[in-house]
């Protein structure tokens, strides 16, 4: 499906072969559509956050208000890209996240694995206002990412997407969440590795749960207060 926005394509260190077909399926994109595709190549693999920055860091320099990301492996509905379009209009400092709604293709591996991760998420938190903390397909304002990125560390693999709503709700940035419905195709191709980027989740909640214990006065104040405000200063 075209939706007629510029797209920033990050090939995050993939092999020669899958290199070359990426190149090539672009230079006949560009032969039959004016769309500006714009790619960023790293040398080696640097996991997904890496790969997400690097595309935050091109739109910003670049000029653009929002970027929106989406997972490469076919698992979103890109009709859903106007829902979120529309929402940013409406909310310019507000990150929006989609909230899937999975089929019967999804593995109940995964299902039961994000059950798991919104629970830490809420005591990290203090809140329940994550509705999921794994979904690839969002859209960030990039004003309040900057001071996002600027002053928190975020992990720079499968940690990222968790990371940085967990960071944003501590920075006190409102996060909005669009149900969107979202399938496992059987041709689809998953670069997450069970044991090492399960390992490096656990290292994640162990940081944050330090993390929320050294804020937690501040947290239990916004939390009784129900002060929502967005705040980038």
């Amino acid at each position: 499906m075209a939706v007629g926005l510029p797209c920033i394509v990050v090939d995050d260190g993939s092999d020669a072969v899958s290199n070359q077909q990426l190149h090539a399926l672009l230079n006949e994109r560009s032969k039959r559509s004016t769309d500006q595709i714009d790619l960023i190549e790293h040398a080696h693999n640097q996991g997904k956050g890496a790969a997400v920055l690097s595309g935050i860091n091109h739109a910003r320099n670049t000029g653009y208000s929002h970027v929106i990301q989406i997972d490469a492996d076919g698992q979103h509905d890109v009709q859903d890209i106007d829902l979120f379009i529309k929402y940013c209009r409406a909310n310019p400092e507000h990150i929006v996240s989609g909230a899937p709604r999975f089929d019967s293709s999804a593995p109940k591996s995964r299902v039961y694995g994000r059950k798991v991760t919104n629970f830490w998420v809420a005591i990290e938190t203090l809140s329940l206002g994550i509705k999921d903390s794994l979904c690839g397909f969002r859209a960030y304002p990039l004003k309040p990412l900057k001071h996002l990125t600027e002053n928190y560390q975020l992990g720079t693999r499968m940690d990222f997407d968790t990371e940085i709503l967990v960071k944003a709700v501590w920075a006190r940035i409102t996060i909005h969440f669009i149900p969107t419905n979202v399938i496992y195709p059987n041709d689809s191709v998953s670069h997450f590795n069970y044991l090492r980027d399960n390992l490096v989740l656990i290292g994640l909640h162990v940081r944050l749960i330090l993390g929320m214990l050294i804020r937690l006065p501040k947290l239990l104040v916004w939390r009784i207060s129900g002060n929502r405000a967005v705040s980038t200063k």
